[in-house]
């Protein structure tokens, strides 16, 4: 390397003026052509002789990033002093100080870069940079939020491994699972990007005690890994060398769910009864505990619906009680001015409900609302149908109760709010906002509710009760009582499966393991889209669906699975209702 030397031999230092800090040598064989010509036009608005020493500094950052991370921090740093307002320059510092491990300096200018560029492909590094500073909660926050939902790709991978190891910073492996299971989990990728992919999700399973399944995925990581980037072939030597005993886990759990958690936020329909019928032993298993009964059906009020629990038998009070109503409304005025006017579609209960807060009713698009609240009712026809397409077309602000397509009662499924919403939106070419499961308004006024720090929620609908809590980021148990079935879970795209499975309220009492923990005794064998199940001696029928879930949420991400087992386990078809291919 040729560097200029001042008159002692020593290499020169980069100029600035006598207030700005010593900078690190630019060699002369480092020019402002060096750098991409789009970050050079990025840097346009300096004085000519600033720019070029900037550039150079850059592309000294570049160079020197994988080897010498703290001088590429230096040269960084020298073009912050220099240029702190062009966006590109502050994402380089942050960057630099990301591969430095000064995690709090890289969240400071990553953060000013994002908000200078817009750019939320930085997202990944921000989140990473919250779990260096030991803030894995913050780099959830940060990977769930709006913006996170723009990343696409690479970018949208990234994100994910990040959310994954800070779920398994909490403690939490079944969520850094669940996370990671897209379609990006495809064994026939290969290069850098899937190779850490694979790791990532194999580190998952490893801490949520699926050795077997972890030694695959390192397997998988290792053989997409061309370029050397991971070790995971030292970690497969490890887990042979070690055997199973050095990697067990607490995967069996020792305590009921209900010692787990503060609050159970139980779903009404299809979770504790069917229309006017309790549904068998439900009272009795959530008797004694913290329960808070959270419902999309807006069609009664909480004083209502905890007359009728009492009639049933459960033990409740209206406080306890939350309402898509409830959360509907208050969406509304968080939107409206008071005293603004709301169409209501659904019941004189909802219509109360938008009075509590301080908005005015009406039930005409004529008087030309401000907004239009849906909900459920049977009363709703095609004249109030019409009243909302009118509203909404004419610029109303438009919020649906909740989206659920069928209401279970006690003759089966009827129709539901979400298809009246979708008759709505189907006549305007508009969408509504979402007040219940799984949008997390009810979700998080829910939990509000119970003061709760450590819910779970329960419920029968993996489109509404458990994507709901996986949207607020609560554990969720799936009760085979209602909409979704066996065959459904097995089936769920990731956003969509739940922590724990049980045949009803019954598991709270159990020591359930995770869902997908696995089960001894059952051999999964994938075939294209078949799930082929074999049980040995020690297998119990409670393990099969474990075991299936295991199988098929591990696999590429698919909801088109089906089942084939023999005679030898039509018992534990039987037991968890599960319908063969």
């Amino acid at each position: 390397m040729n560097e200029r030397s001042d008159r002692r031999g020593a290499p020169r230092r980069g100029t600035g003026n006598k207030n700005r800090p010593p900078e690190p040598a630019l060699p002369d064989s480092v020019t402002p052509r060096d750098l991409d010509p789009a970050v050079r036009r990025d840097l346009s608005s300096l004085d000519k002789t600033n720019s070029e020493n900037v550039a150079r500094h850059l592309v000294m950052v570049s160079q020197l990033l994988a080897e010498d991370p703290a001088l590429a921090l230096e040269h960084a740093r020298a073009a912050q002093r220099r240029a702190g307002r062009i966006a590109v320059v502050r994402e380089t510092l942050g960057v630099a100080a990301y591969s430095a491990g000064e995690w709090a300096e890289a969240l400071t200018e990553l953060r000013a870069a994002k908000r200078m560029s817009g750019d939320v492909s930085l997202l990944p590094l921000i989140a990473d940079c919250e779990r260096g500073l030991g803030r894995p909660e913050r780099a959830v926050e940060v990977a769930r939020s709006e913006e996170a939902r723009a990343l696409t790709g690479e970018g949208a991978a990234e994100l994910r491994i990040v959310e994954s190891g800070a779920r398994l910073d909490l403690g939490e492996p079944e969520k850094a699972i669940v996370t990671l299971q897209t379609a990006d989990l495809d064994p026939s990728r290969q290069g850098t990007e899937a190779a850490r992919y694979f790791y990532a999700y194999a580190a998952a399973l490893l801490a949520g005690g699926r050795r077997d399944d972890a030694i695959t995925w390192f397997m998988n990581a290792a053989a997409a890994d061309i370029d050397d980037e991971t070790d995971a072939e030292l970690r497969l030597t490890e887990l042979a060398e070690d055997g199973a005993s050095s990697f067990a886990t607490d995967a069996v759990p020792t305590e009921p769910l209900t010692e787990r958690y503060d609050a159970i936020l139980a779903d009404l329909d299809g979770t504790v009864y069917a229309g006017k019928d309790e549904i068998p032993g439900a009272s009795g298993a959530l008797a004694g505990l913290n329960v808070y009964y959270v419902t999309n059906n807006a069609s009664r009020r909480p004083a209502e619906v905890a007359e009728h629990l009492t009639e049933l038998g459960f033990e409740t009070t209206v406080d306890r009680v939350v309402t898509s109503a409830q959360s509907a409304a208050r969406l509304l005025a968080d939107q409206l001015p008071p005293g603004a006017l709301v169409l209501v579609v659904g019941t004189d209960g909802l219509a109360d409900e938008v009075r509590e807060v301080g908005l005015t009713v009406t039930r005409s698009a004529d008087d030309k609302p401000a907004a239009v609240v849906q909900g459920h009712s049977t009363e709703t026809d095609w004249a109030m149908l019409s009243e909302a397409v009118l509203a909404v077309n004419a610029g109303a602000l438009w919020v649906a109760c909740n989206i659920d397509p069928t209401l279970p009662t006690e003759r089966g499924f009827a129709v539901g709010n979400g298809s009246m919403v979708a008759a709505v939106a189907h006549a305007t070419g508009k969408r509504s906002q979402v007040a219940g499961k799984p949008a997390a308004p009810l979700m998080k006024d829910s939990i509000a509710a119970a003061n709760a720090e450590r819910p779970l929620v329960v419920g029968d609908r993996l489109d509404t009760d458990i994507a709901g809590a996986n949207e607020v980021g609560a554990d969720s148990l799936l009760v085979l009582t209602g909409v979704s079935s066996a065959l459904d879970a097995v089936r769920a795209e990731p956003a969509q499966r739940p922590t724990y499975v049980a045949r009803d309220l019954a598991g709270l009492a159990q020591k359930l393991a995770p869902a997908a923990a696995g089960a001894p005794g059952w051999r999964i064998e994938v075939q294209g889209n078949q799930l082929r199940a074999t049980r040995s001696a020690d297998a119990t029928d409670e393990g099969l669906l474990p075991a299936l879930l295991a199988a098929a949420w591990s696999a590429a991400d698919r909801t088109d699975w089906v089942v084939v087992a023999g005679d030898d386990a039509a018992s534990a078809i039987d037991h968890w209702g599960l319908d063969l291919g």
